[in-house]
Order: structure tokens, then C-alpha cells, then sequence
């Protein structure tokens, strides 16, 4: 009697198990069946960039695609499109966007833009631009802007601020016009290296007189050889 009880009990037992078993896999079967959620790629895009507020307002100014106003030796208005004015064979000339600078060459206080161009004429000659802007009343104002000549025949050195200065250095014996307010350059006939090989530069200084850009000093000319020279020592 004893072993039957033990029997019946061992027997009930099982079957609970059995049963909670099945529950357990029926239940494991359904959560599998379900479908799984969607899970969206992650997109390694890239941050949009923050216009840096503490910028000078000049520098927010995209002269890369900005339209230039016609000046005394160059008349001639256009319209640069991410950088260039595209070059016509034939029919239009080239402009490139090569420096941007920002100095304060007025002794305001604040920054101008000093912008350099190349000209692409199709030939050989490579004259430039230079345009330096101001801001007045939160828009773009022309201070000046010139045309230089083409390699030794007045071609751009370099152009840069010191103290409040505007310096311009032109290959070439080269002068200044004021009433024109254009620099002039020596004839290619008599170039003692020619165009392509310049042996001298002259260094102009400029201030700003509230209206306009004047000659400082009288020009320097450097013996350009030498000069260099100098400076690797």
C-alpha cells in the first residue's frame, strides 16, 4: 500500500513537471514566431557646421561668390561663382579668387579684406587684381581696388599689411599715378631679362587718409637678385 501511494505520488510528480515544461516551450516557440523589430542603420552623417558667432564680420562675407565693380584700369564688372569667373576662349577672359587676407589697414580697429585675383587672358601674361573691401553699415564697401602688370613688366610681388600700412610690391621700376590713382609700368621694350625674369621690384607704401589710399613715402626699388640674396642669409 505504501509503495502505491509513493507510486502515484512520483507519477503526479512527473506530470507537473511535463506540464510546466510544455508551458515553458510553448511560450519560447511564441516569442520566437513574433517578429523582430526594425532596427534603423545608424547614418555617420556628418555634423552641419556652426557659423563661429564670435567671427569678425568681414570674414562672414563669402567673396568667393560675390560680384566686383568695375575700377579705374580695369572696367569691367563680374560676377565670381565659387571662385572663378570661367575663362571663354575667344570671348571672355578668366578670373581666379587665389588669396583672401584680413588686416586692419585702415587703423579703425578692425579687419579688411584684402582680396588677390588671377586673370587669365589666354596667353602668356599674368596680370592681377587686388580689391580691398571694408564693411559699412554691415555691407561690403569697396575701398579700392587696382590692376598690376604682367611679370617683370610690373607684376605682383606681393601685397600685405605692416603697421597700419598697406604695402604694395610690383616687380619693375614701376610709379605710382595719385590724380589716377593706378600704378604704372615700365615698357617691356628694354627689360634687361625680359617678362619672364625680373631683376628689380618696387616697394610702395600706402596709408589711408579717410577717403582713399596715398602714398606714404617715396617708393623703395630693390635690386631683386640681391634682395633675395639678402634674406636666405
Amino acid at each position: 500500500m505504501k509503495d502505491e501511494k509513493f507510486l502515484i505520488l512520483k507519477i503526479l510528480i512527473l506530470s507537473i513537471a511535463l506540464s510546466a515544461c510544455q508551458k515553458i516551450m510553448t511560450e519560447n516557440e511564441r516569442i520566437e514566431s513574433q517578429p523582430l523589430p526594425s532596427v534603423s542603420p545608424t547614418l555617420n552623417l556628418s555634423p552641419t557646421p556652426i557659423a563661429d558667432p564670435n567671427l569678425p564680420p568681414i570674414r562672414k562675407i563669402d567673396f568667393s561668390n560675390f560680384t566686383y565693380p568695375e575700377i579705374e584700369d580695369f572696367p569691367e564688372t563680374f560676377t565670381l561663382k565659387n571662385g572663378e569667373k570661367p575663362f571663354k576662349h575667344g570671348e571672355e577672359i578668366g578670373i581666379d579668387l587665389g588669396r583672401t587676407e584680413y588686416s586692419d589697414v585702415t587703423g579703425d580697429g578692425e579687419e579688411e579684406a584684402i582680396l588677390t585675383m588671377s586673370i587669365q587672358t589666354g596667353g602668356s601674361s599674368i596680370p592681377n587684381l587686388i580689391y580691398i573691401y571694408t564693411l559699412e553699415n554691415g555691407k561690403p564697401k569697396l575701398l579700392w581696388g587696382f590692376m598690376t602688370g604682367d611679370r617683370a613688366g610690373g607684376g605682383l610681388k606681393k601685397v600685405y599689411t605692416e603697421n597700419d600700412e598697406l604695402i604694395v610690391e610690383l616687380f619693375g621700376k614701376d610709379r605710382f599715378i595719385e590724380s589716377k590713382n593706378v600704378f604704372d609700368f615700365p615698357n617691356e621694350i628694354g627689360l634687361k631679362n625680359g617678362l619672364c625674369c625680373p631683376t628689380d621690384f618696387t616697394k610702395f607704401r600706402f596709408e589711408w587718409n579717410g577717403k582713399k589710399f596715398v602714398i606714404k613715402v617715396k617708393p623703395e626699388l630693390f635690386d631683386y637678385e640681391r634682395k633675395n640674396q639678402t634674406d636666405s642669409q
